[in-house]
Formats: C-alpha cells, sequence, structure tokens
C-alpha cells in the first residue's frame, strides 16, 4: 500500500471524488477505496505561492481543487476547466489523468499542475479574482502570452531549484514551447 494511507472516495460524479469518514458497505457497492496519489503536495504549494505573487492575487486567495478525473482526453494529461455562458455546469477544477500520475516523473507531474494552476489565475485575474461568479467570462489564449510563458519557465526553474535536474528542466522548458506551438489557441 503506498505510503501506508487508503482513502475511500465517494464518487458523486465521473469528475469528483469525495473523501468519506468511516464509510461501510452496507448490502451494496457505493464507494471505491483509492491510494492517495503521490504528489508532492510542499512541491506543489511552494510553486503555487510563486504563482499568486507573480500573477498579482491576493496572498490568501485559494487554489482550485485538483480532481483524479478518469474522463480526461488521451491525448491529454490534464487540464483546467471553469463555467463559461455556453458550458455552465462545468467545475472550476484542475482534473488530473490519473495515468499521468502513473507514467510521468514527480518534478513533470508538478509543472503539469502548476501549468494548470496558472491558467486558474490568469482567468481568475481576467475576471477581478471573483470566486462568487457562476460563470467565467471567456480566457484569452494563455499558451502563447509572453507573460504566461515567463511565469511558465519560472515554474520549471522553482522546481529545478529543488531538485537540479537539468534533464527534466529541459523537458519542461520544451513543455513551454511545444504549448504555444501545437495549442496557441488556449
Amino acid at each position: 500500500m503506498k505510503q501506508g494511507l487508503v482513502l475511500a472516495f465517494l464518487v458523486l460524479s465521473c469528475l469528483s471524488l469525495v473523501p468519506l469518514q468511516g464509510k461501510v458497505y452496507r448490502g451494496s457497492i457505493d464507494f471505491i477505496e483509492l491510494t492517495e496519489p503521490p504528489l508532492r503536495y510542499s512541491d506543489i504549494n511552494a510553486v503555487w505561492e510563486m504563482l499568486k505573487e507573480e500573477v498579482g492575487a491576493p496572498g490568501d486567495f485559494p487554489p482550485p481543487p485538483l480532481v483524479l478525473d478518469w474522463e480526461v482526453p488521451h491525448k491529454a494529461r490534464m487540464g483546467f476547466q471553469y463555467p463559461t455562458v455556453n458550458y455552465p455546469q462545468y467545475p472550476l477544477m484542475v482534473s488530473i489523468a490519473p495515468r499521468t500520475i502513473d507514467t510521468w516523473h514527480h518534478e513533470l507531474v508538478t509543472y503539469g499542475v502548476g501549468h494548470e494552476l496558472l491558467h486558474y489565475l490568469f482567468l481568475l485575474r481576467d475576471n477581478g479574482f471573483d470566486l462568487e461568479k457562476r460563470t467565467f467570462d471567456e480566457a484569452s489564449p494563455h499558451h502563447c502570452n509572453r507573460e504566461f510563458m515567463r511565469i511558465s519557465r519560472l515554474i520549471a526553474d522553482r522546481i529545478w531549484d529543488m531538485y537540479h535536474s537539468t534533464e527534466h528542466r529541459s523537458v519542461m522548458y520544451d513543455e513551454v514551447t511545444k504549448s504555444c506551438f501545437n495549442q496557441p489557441g488556449q
């Protein structure tokens, strides 16, 4: 069992998992036990604090939920989603494909989460950091935005400061360029 921790989660929809306290099977299966994913939360929080400062978010501004999501498209590793006028049912969250955690090195997972958190902060900055809104104005494209690209490289540098892996830092820098080239409209 990974790290000796097992959490029970109630599957509320295909997109969200909610921890349960002391849930017990009672004649039917209505929850699934999951091992806590091996995310390095201290690393993600360090990146989060840096991002808030770089983007100018309030110091106590909360991050979005991070959700294991089996519905992330096969070619994607994770993604940021939010409710819009056209899609008000979308939750505000970062979806992480479980296969990403299984196949990516922890430094690259942290970078990917940081990238999605940066999308979140740019969107919320464009919407006055107003989390009370039911829907958000469509985001202007971020991937080729010079500020977004600069801060994305800072994420790679922050992770390099923690682990000193030049190889992984190079992969993260490449992701900045590939995101602009392959998905300029995002």
